[in-house]
C-alpha cells in the first residue's frame, strides 16, 4: 500500500509593501482609534509604521478639521475634588489614569488639558509651589507650572491652554501636540485686570500687561474660546466679553447683545469661519441659539448676529425637560463642533452638523465638564 501523499507546504502570503499597509491604515476613521490599536497589536511591522512621524502626519492631514472627542473630564461633586476622565465609548481610548485627585479640569485645547489644584490639597512636590498644571491624557505627562506671584491678592481669574506657536504664526495643530505650549492667565485684583502668559519653552511667566479694573468678575465656570488670534473670556454679569490679543497682548471689552435671554451662563465658541460666537438656551431652555460676532474693521467692536436656532425637544428625550428644571450649556468641543448640555436627566453632547444628541453616561454628579478633543494613534508620543 502506497504511503499517503504529504500535504502541500503552506504558502506564506507575501508581505504587503509598506506603502499599501499605510494606505489601508490611514483609512481607519479618526474616531475609532481602538481599531488602530488592534492593528498595532497584530503586527510589529504595522506598529512600527504607525509610530513613524510621516504616517502620523499623513493620518491627521486626512482628517484635518475633524479630530474626535476622545472623552470629557468631569469635575465631580461630593468627592473632595476629582477631575475624572469619562471616555467616549465609540473611540475606545482610555488614559493611563482616569482620576486626577485634588485637581479641577479647567480648559483643554490642542491635545492638552489645563488643571488647577484645589485649595487645601497638597502640592505634588514639597519644594514646588504650583497651582496650575498641564496634562496630556495620551501620554500621561503632567507638567507643573510655577506659581504666578503678584503684589496684590488675585480675587478672580480665568485661564486657557494652547499650543506654543508664535503669535501670528500659522499652525495647523497637526504636529504641535508634543511641542511647546502656552497658558494665558487673566486675573483681577483690587486695582487692575492683568494678563500673563506662561511659555513651556522658557519655563516662566511673562511680564504682565494690565488695564483698568473692569468693575466685574470673570466667569471662571465659563471656559475661554480661541477665535482668530485672541483668547476670549466672558464676564460674570453676562454683558461683556474680554478679548486678549495674543499678538499685541492688549485687552479689550466686547459687549454682548442686550436682548439675551440666558439664565445662568453662556458658552463662548469659535465658529467654523473662525469668528467668535456663543451658545445660549432660550424659550424656557428648549431652544439652543448660536450667535456670531461680525467685527468692525478696527477689530475692537462689532455686531452680534443670530445665526441658528435648534429646537432641542426634537432631538432630546422628553425626560430631559421636566417642569421647574434649569438646563444650561456647559461646554463646546472646539474642532469637533459639539455643544454639551446639562439637562435634568444628565449630560448630552449635541453635534451641531447633524443635530444628533448623544447622552453621556456619568456614574457620579458633576458641576462642569471639559471636552478633550485630539487625534490618538497608539504608540505615538507626539
Amino acid at each position: 500500500m502506497d504511503a499517503p501523499m504529504p500535504p502541500p507546504p503552506l504558502r506564506v502570503p507575501p508581505h504587503l509593501p509598506d506603502e499599501v499597509v499605510e494606505d489601508i491604515l490611514v483609512r481607519v476613521p479618526a474616531d475609532d482609534p481602538a481599531r488602530l490599536l488592534r492593528s498595532a497589536l497584530t503586527c510589529k511591522r504595522w506598529a512600527r509604521l504607525m509610530a513613524n512621524r510621516g504616517f502620523r502626519r499623513r493620518y491627521r492631514e486626512r482628517y484635518r478639521g475633524a479630530p474626535p472627542v476622545l472623552g470629557v473630564l468631569a469635575n465631580l461633586t461630593l468627592t473632595g475634588g476629582v477631575a475624572r476622565f469619562i471616555p467616549n465609548p465609540t473611540c475606545g481610548f482610555r488614559p493611563a489614569r482616569d482620576d486626577l485627585r485634588g485637581y479641577r479640569a479647567h480648559d483643554a485645547r490642542h491635545g492638552r488639558v489645563l488643571l488647577n489644584r484645589l485649595p487645601g490639597t497638597p502640592a505634588p512636590h514639597r519644594d514646588q509651589e504650583s497651582a496650575l498644571a498641564v496634562w496630556d491624557p495620551t501620554t500621561d505627562q503632567l507638567r507643573q507650572l510655577p506659581l504666578l506671584k503678584r503684589p496684590h491678592q488675585v480675587l478672580n481669574w480665568n485661564a486657557a491652554v494652547l499650543c506654543g506657536a508664535d503669535a501670528g504664526a500659522a499652525c495647523d495643530h497637526l504636529d504641535c501636540h508634543a511641542g511647546p505650549f502656552r497658558v494665558v492667565f487673566v486675573g483681577i485684583d483690587s486695582e487692575r485686570i492683568f494678563a500673563s502668559v506662561y511659555s513651556s519653552e522658557f519655563g516662566a511667566w511673562s511680564d504682565a500687561t494690565s488695564a483698568d479694573h473692569p468693575g466685574d468678575d470673570l466667569d471662571i465656570a465659563s471656559p475661554g474660546a480661541l477665535a482668530g488670534n485672541a483668547i476670549h473670556f466672558v464676564f460674570l454679569r453676562g454683558t461683556r466679553v474680554l478679548k486678549y490679543d495674543l499678538g499685541t497682548r492688549k485687552m479689550y471689552h466686547l459687549r454682548l447683545p442686550r436682548m439675551l435671554a440666558y439664565g445662568s451662563r453662556i458658552v463662548l465658541m469659535a465658529m467654523e469661519d473662525g469668528k467668535l460666537g456663543f451658545a445660549e438656551l432660550w424659550l424656557q431652555y428648549t431652544v439652543l441659539r448660536l450667535w456670531s460676532l461680525e467685527l468692525s474693521p478696527n477689530g475692537l467692536d462689532g455686531a452680534w448676529v443670530l445665526g441658528r436656532s435648534i429646537e432641542l425637544n426634537k432631538h432630546l428625550p422628553a425626560d430631559a425637560f421636566l417642569p421647574g428644571s434649569m438646563p444650561c450649556v456647559v461646554a463646546f468641543a472646539d474642532g469637533a463642533g459639539i455643544i454639551f448640555l446639562k439637562m435634568i436627566d444628565g449630560l448630552y453632547g449635541l453635534d451641531l452638523k447633524s443635530a444628533r444628541a448623544t447622552k453621556i453616561s456619568m456614574a457620579s454628579g458633576f458641576y462642569d465638564i471639559v471636552p478633550f478633543v485630539s487625534f490618538y494613534i497608539p504608540g505615538n508620543t507626539t
